[in-house]
């Protein structure tokens, strides 16, 4: 799979699953190879592009700068242009689905529909919210806590099992668990310390900005959340459609933030009727 220069010296690495000009693009710090709902989409006719963000993974190691995500959505758009996607669905996870935002707010002729999984946007002035964002962005993991977390991520997959998911599909969690620890264990230095930074969400001040430009959108929207998730609170979802005009949203009593694994089943057949529903690639 191919790495693509995005600028002097930084190169992307993204994979590509399936054919044809109904693309699908996705962005994370790491290629699911397991349990990734994307991969799955791309046996039902999607084209898939699943790209690893900058700074992590196979993609150019970065130093940190004051926010490191200014980058993630031109890159993105290279790679896109690189394809010959002139126009497609963007579904994203946590960090990852903030490209989706981004690219409606700043791009919109290029996104068909957006799927955001665990997508919120925060609520802008929430303390707690904030405050748990800000410990996950800044903090740096002591190596005791470095060696916890890659211990946890092969026994955390596994709570994500459930008795009524496929044979199939708890196979693949299982074996995320496995990817998650080994990508986890072998991380450099480097690729550890990158944070997210701080910035303000799409340049704007205030809970009530975020909500009129929520009610302006037109490009179609679904997303997905857990009830029980401690990072995108419910009410952020909740908050979400009740602006976005047509907008879905499908909420999981027994999830928390990992929806795309728990759920990962579900978020396909949704996706997929989704974009049909809403003629996306018409």
């Amino acid at each position: 799979m191919p790495l693509l220069e995005v600028e002097k010296g930084v190169s992307i690495w993204y994979e590509d699953w399936g054919e044809g000009d109904r693309f699908i693009f996705t962005a994370k710090n790491y290629i699911d190879y397991n349990a990734a709902y994307t991969r799955e989409l791309s046996k039902l006719g999607y084209h898939v592009i699943s790209i690893t963000l900058r700074g992590y993974g196979k993609s150019s190691r970065v130093p940190q700068t004051d926010d490191i995500t200014t980058h993630w959505v031109p890159d993105l758009l290279k790679v896109a242009d690189a394809v010959g996607a002139k126009k497609f669905v963007y579904t994203g996870i946590s960090h990852g689905s903030s490209l989706g935002w981004e690219l409606i707010h700043d791009h919109p002729d290029r996104i068909a529909a957006f799927a955001g999984v665990v997508c919120g946007p925060k609520i802008i002035g929430d303390a707690a919210s904030f405050s748990w964002r800000k410990r996950m962005s800044t903090t740096p993991m002591t190596e005791e806590q470095y060696r916890e977390r890659c211990e946890n991520a092969r026994r955390n997959a596994l709570v994500e099992l459930r008795p009524y998911q496929s044979e199939y599909w708890q196979d693949q969690i299982r074996k995320y668990g496995d990817e998650e620890f080994e990508r986890n264990f072998h991380a450099d230095a480097q690729e550890r310390a990158l944070h997210f930074g701080n910035s303000k969400f799409l340049g704007l001040d205030t809970e009530e900005e975020l909500q009129e430009w929520l009610k302006t959108i037109k490009t179609p929207v679904i997303i997905f959340g857990g009830m029980q998730d401690p990072i995108v609170v419910p009410e952020s979802m909740f908050r979400t459609v009740r602006c976005v005009p047509h907008c879905k949203l499908v909420m999981f009593n027994d999830s928390d933030h990992g929806v795309a694994f728990s759920h990962g089943e579900d978020l396909v057949r949704e996706i997929d009727a989704f974009i049909k529903e809403r003629k996306a690639f018409e």
